[in-house]
């Protein structure tokens, strides 16, 4: 199955937009980048809905999680499905405002959907690396 280079250009453009909203503390802009039933599947919860992702995100930005931090993504590779595409990632969090210091890694593992809007992310699963959590890993958060 082909797929064309405008949708994957715009594929990696959201990933680009929704890390660079977290970049500058902007949960609703992070929320945007969802579809409207989609999910945000993280360490720290499953969100659904793009109230649900937005509000976690006011609270974990709140939390201080995302001062002075900058976002890189790598290693994109997208897949096409019949009904959107795969959409697979690495993620370096630097610590930009006493660093450059990288304060963690990941990967993203996605499913994104074309909408009215343009593409957005259906199911985003962010996997931590374990050894980013030493021997704790973190308290669930509540979808609030």
């Amino acid at each position: 199955m082909t797929f064309p280079t405008d949708d994957k250009i715009e594929i990696q453009e959201l990933c680009a937009r929704i890390y660079l909203a977290i970049d500058g503390n902007d949960a609703a802009g992070f929320a945007a980048g969802f579809a409207a039933d989609g999910t945000f599947v993280a360490p720290y919860g499953e969100f659904t809905g793009t109230d649900a992702v937005r509000t976690f995100m006011e609270h974990h930005i709140a939390a201080g999680k995302e001062d002075g931090v900058r976002h890189f993504i790598t290693n994109q590779v997208i897949d096409p499905q019949a009904d959107g595409a795969r959409y697979r990632f690495y993620i370096l969090k630097m610590n930009i405002a006493t660093g450059p210091v990288a304060i963690a890694s990941a990967a993203g593992d996605a499913i994104v959907v074309k909408t009215a809007e343009g593409w957005r992310f259906q199911r985003f699963q962010l996997i931590i690396d374990p050894a980013m959590f030493g021997s704790e890993k973190p308290a669930l958060a509540k979808a609030a």
